[in-house]
């Protein structure tokens, strides 16, 4: 029989498009991307659990526009050099979001998957466990 827990978490990841661990990373489609965004915008980070970020450059998120106003910016260099460690405060007055708590799901999105497995991995070294990747990034949000 499952616990209560293990039933709920079945019923998550049904609930969710496509999803697929690869090394220990879940990577997720364009359709479960787009449920964890509605769910943030229609509730709020907090009532969501969830965190997205992109991690493109602040230039290339200009030209193409943000995937969603609920979406974050932490660029991939900021995360190599440790954005992830800082003190709260100073993560949020130099980004302008606050940071990720360990309790939460951090989604990553960069322009075509591949940044954002580095990001996720940069997390995980970092402490956070519930860190995804969004496999379409940018170029499959905007096609």
């Amino acid at each position: 029989a499952l616990s209560k827990r293990e039933g709920v978490l079945k019923l998550n990841m049904s609930f969710f498009g496509g999803v697929s661990s690869e090394g220990g990373l879940k990577r997720i489609d364009k359709e479960a991307m787009m449920e964890i965004i509605e769910d943030i915008a229609n509730s709020s980070r907090e009532e969501s659990g969830y965190v997205v970020i992109d991690v493109r450059g602040y230039d290339e998120i200009e030209y193409t526009g943000k995937l969603h106003e609920v979406v974050e910016t932490l660029p991939l260099p900021y995360i190599a050099e440790g954005a992830l460690a800082m003190d709260d405060e100073d993560f949020e007055d130099q980004f302008g979001f606050e940071k990720p708590k360990f309790d939460e799901t951090i989604v990553f999105s960069c322009k075509a998957g591949i940044r954002s497995v580095s990001a996720a991995q940069l997390a995980k070294m970092a402490g956070y466990t519930d860190v995804m990747d969004y496999m379409g990034g940018s170029n499959d949000w905007f096609s």
